[in-house]
Order: C-alpha cells, then sequence, then structure tokens
C-alpha cells in the first residue's frame, strides 16, 4: 500500500469546497471524416480498459497505521465515465464553461478518486474529454506520463486505451502476501515504517528552522540565497473573494521558437515564460487600473529526486520583475531568482523542502476555514510546467488538437497558469476565480502580446541578451585568435 507524502496528505485533509484539489486535461479530438456516433463507440472501447495504479486506489485513513492508498477491488468504471452533449451553439466558451462547472466539485472519498466525461455537440463536430483526478494521488508530471501511454504517435492506429489505465508498476512491486506469517511480517514492517517516519519528520524538522533561519538572516540583509521568508513582500493585487466556481482561457506559443530565445539569452524555457507572464500581468492590472508597485510573487513547483509519495514536488516562491521594467529587464531578474530556488532546493534534503511546502501552504487553509476575512497571500499566482506531449498524438484515429491543463487555485492565490506541451506548441492555461480574476480571456490576449513584445526585445538586439558567462567565453576566444 503506498503511503502518501506529507504533501498528498496535506492535499486530502486542506480540501475545502472552495479548494477543491481536482487535476486533469482537457482533450480536444478532431474524428476521422465521416466516423460516425464517434463520441459514442470511443467511450463504449474505453470503458473494457481496466483502471490501473493510481487510478484504481481509494484512500484509507487508519488510527493505526500511516494514512496510504490502495487498490479498490471490483470498482464499477461506469460509475465514474459520463457522456454529456453540450448545451447552446456548440462554441468553445460552451465547452469551457461547462468543463469549469465539472471541474468544481469536490470529488467523493468512498471510491475511486477521479471521475471522466466524454462530451459532444460542438458546432464544429469535435469531440472533448475531460477527466479530473485528486492532486493526492498523482503529481503533473506523473499525469503527463499517463496521458501520454492513452494516446498514439500513429493516426492509422485504432487501439482504445483510458486515462485511467495509469502508469506502469515501479520495479520490483509485488503483489502483498496474505498468508499469516506474512501479515505478521507486515506489521513489523508497518512498524518500523512508522519508526522511519517519525525519525525522517524530526528530521525535516529541524531543516525546517534552518531553512527559516537562513531566510531571516537574508530579510535582514546578512547575505546568502536563501528564499525570500514567505507572506512577506506579496503585492496587494489578484486578489477578491473566496469562491468554489472558476473561469478558464488559454493560448498557445511556438515551441520552438520559445526555445531558440531562450538559448540565446542564457534562459530556460521556464525562465522565458515566466518573464511573458510577467509582462501579460502588468498589461492586465494596469488595463484595470490595479498595477502593482512592488513585483509580483509566483508560486513554482519544482521536482524533488528522492522524495516518496505521490508527488515529489516542492512549491516555492519567486519574485518576478519590478513594475516599470523592460521585458528584458524582467527576463534578468526572473533568471536570478529561478537559480536561487534551485539553490535552495539543493542545499536542503527533499523531504524539509516538502514539509517546507506543506507548512507555508497550510496556513491560509486554515485561516480561510475560519473566516478570517483578509486572506494570508502565500503568492499572486501559481505557475507550472510539467513538460507534456513530444509529439502529435491520436485517439482511436482522431487527432488530439488540444490538451489544455485543469489544475487547481489554492489558499492564498487566485490564479493558476500551468502550460503543456503539444507536440510543437506551448499550451498556456489560465483557471482562475471570477470576481478576482475578471475577463481572464483578456489576460491570455495579453500573454500572446507580451510574447511579441519580449521576442521583439531579445531578437533587435541579441547582444544585450548575452549572459555573463557567454561574454567572457566570446572574449576569451576572441583573445585565443588575436594570440593565433
Amino acid at each position: 500500500m503506498p503511503q502518501l507524502s506529507v504533501i498528498d496528505l496535506a492535499m486530502f485533509l486542506l480540501e475545502t469546497p472552495e479548494r477543491p484539489f481536482n487535476i486533469g486535461p482537457l482533450v480536444l479530438l478532431r474524428p476521422p471524416k465521416g466516423a460516425r456516433r464517434f463520441a459514442d463507440r470511443l467511450l463504449e472501447r474505453m470503458l473494457k480498459q481496466e483502471a490501473g495504479p493510481p487510478f484504481n486506489h481509494q484512500l484509507q485513513l487508519s488510527l493505526t497505521r500511516m494514512p496510504s492508498v490502495e487498490p479498490m477491488p471490483g470498482a464499477d468504471l461506469a460509475a465514474h465515465v459520463h457522456r454529456l452533449t453540450l448545451d447552446g451553439d456548440g462554441s468553445m466558451a460552451d465547452l469551457l464553461a461547462k468543463v469549469c462547472e465539472l471541474h468544481e466539485p469536490l470529488l467523493p472519498r468512498e471510491g475511486l478518486l477521479w471521475q471522466f466525461y466524454v462530451i459532444d455537440g460542438l458546432a464544429d463536430g469535435r469531440v472533448a474529454l475531460y477527466g479530473k483526478v485528486h492532486h493526492g494521488i498523482i503529481d503533473g508530471r506523473s499525469f503527463v506520463q499517463a496521458v501520454t501511454q492513452w494516446f498514439s504517435t500513429d493516426p492509422k492506429d485504432k487501439t482504445v486505451r483510458a486515462m485511467w489505465q495509469g502508469l506502469p508498476a515501479p520495479d520490483g512491486a509485488r503483489r502483498a502476501p496474505t498468508h499469516r506469517g506474512a501479515r505478521a511480517n507486515t506489521n513489523a514492517a508497518t512498524l518500523r515504517a512508522l519508526l522511519k517516519k517519525a525519525t525522517g519528520v524530526a528530521s525535516s524538522t529541524l531543516g525546517l528552522y534552518r531553512m527559516l533561519a537562513a531566510q531571516g538572516r537574508r530579510r535582514l540583509g546578512l547575505g546568502g540565497e536563501a528564499l525570500d521568508l514567505p507572506f512577506l513582500g506579496i503585492p496587494d493585487a489578484l486578489g477578491g473573494a473566496v469562491s468554489a466556481k472558476r473561469n478558464y482561457a488559454f493560448t498557445t506559443l511556438p515551441l520552438a521558437e520559445v526555445k531558440s530565445l531562450g538559448k540565446a539569452a542564457g534562459a530556460t524555457v521556464n525562465d522565458i515564460l515566466l518573464a511573458v507572464l510577467d509582462g501579460a500581468l502588468g498589461r492586465h492590472l494596469a488595463a484595470q487600473s490595479k498595477g502593482p508597485t512592488q513585483p509580483l510573487v509566483v508560486d513554482m513547483p519544482v521536482a524533488l529526486s528522492g522524495a516518496s509519495g505521490g508527488n515529489q514536488i516542492a512549491v516555492l516562491q519567486l519574485a518576478m520583475g519590478r513594475p516599470g521594467s523592460t521585458p528584458r529587464q524582467r527576463l534578468t531578474a526572473i533568471r536570478k531568482e529561478t537559480a536561487r530556488i534551485k539553490a535552495a532546493v539543493q542545499d536542503n534534503n527533499p523531504e524539509t523542502v516538502m514539509l517546507y511546502t506543506t507548512v507555508v501552504h497550510a496556513l491560509p487553509t486554515l485561516l480561510e476555514r475560519v473566516g478570517i476575512k483578509r486572506p494570508l497571500r502565500v503568492s499572486n499566482l501559481l505557475f507550472s510546467n510539467p513538460f507534456g506531449l513530444a509529439a502529435r498524438c491520436y485517439l482511436m484515429g482522431a487527432e488530439v488538437e488540444l490538451a489544455l491543463p485543469m489544475s487547481v487555485v489554492a489558499a492564498g492565490q487566485m490564479l493558476n497558469i500551468t502550460v503543456v506541451t503539444l507536440a510543437d506548441h506551448l499550451q498556456v492555461g489560465l483557471l482562475g476565480i471570477p470576481g478576482a480574476i475578471e475577463h481572464i480571456d483578456q489576460l491570455a490576449a495579453h500573454i500572446d502580446a507580451a510574447y511579441q513584445e519580449l521576442k521583439s526585445e531579445l531578437v533587435e538586439h541579441p547582444q544585450a541578451a548575452q549572459t555573463p558567462q557567454r561574454v567572457a567565453k566570446r572574449k576569451r576566444a576572441t583573445g585565443r585568435r588575436a594570440a593565433a
């Protein structure tokens, strides 16, 4: 039975109707020409596929052992898979509104921790697939792996797979024995696991104190490359009343071009995306006369190696560019901050960073639960990029035209921006809380404009975009040529 990490468990315990921990894909398929009853035939064939881990798991809470998830025998897949037809004129706006409506409710705890929908009725004949899964059993990158196995890269491949077929079992995984001696061994192993967990928690707690002490020293100007102290210096932007309602928009950016810009500027794809989002948010807030006077702060998941549980991540905060900065200045500031995040992860063990993430994000939830009107802000938004699908994909001969991310708007923030790759494009999904994030489709348009602005500045002045390391390397090469 897989144990839950501290982050996994927190996602179950801290969940509220206003803050559900649902994640999943919204997939848009273009059925082959002449295909009849495509949605019905696809649903029928997917239901023949069995659920695999973690999609066959149910939550187990016990007073005698650590919380875990375990396979649920005899689960009725038909109870989790649904067939819908859109009302209205079948527009993309209708689809996004319907999917937000489906995304909002909490998932029941007594069964499998997911639901799946096959949706037709789009005016252009496309078919949508939407699945939502509890974030406590799977992280973003693992979900991308599950989706990758779901699709085929061959348009002629008519094999039908399902989202819930899941991930391959870890190497060496074995079914738990059931005879009496084995149960005794299992109980002994559980006791050892509890003792090990307790020791690990004590070590992680000590590491947490050290992290906070380093942040305090940096706050006092005593040096170091620690993270900023949480909850301090968060601009009063992108705020509003807490609600279970959600709104959604998306846009796409050219992957190869983004990579090329990053290479020329000595930046990663994530750095480029953050700079674009920073510029777009500045435009969006300025249009509403709500521009911040200090840098916006972003929550960003970071993958951890050696961590246990379904979610092997930390979620850490970084400040973006100063208001009024040029696109290049924003990029420079962001590169410096992302380097500091990486250093903080390397300087602490994974369990400590996961505990830090849990504590920081638990406090706003607890304050929301007791009715504190002024929220405790963790950040202005969450940004995530769990990579995605490297090639064009198909399902039962239908091309996957979009595979958009639907994610979580956690306590302490009102906006989630998640980027997932599909072939040669970066799909940027924006999930917000209406009232806090109005006109979310306009924010998507601002992303397009901010990208063009950053591209123009980097292309027109490439030398200014060079990193100090690149400049030094070029000077050394020039010196060698002169000496020759």
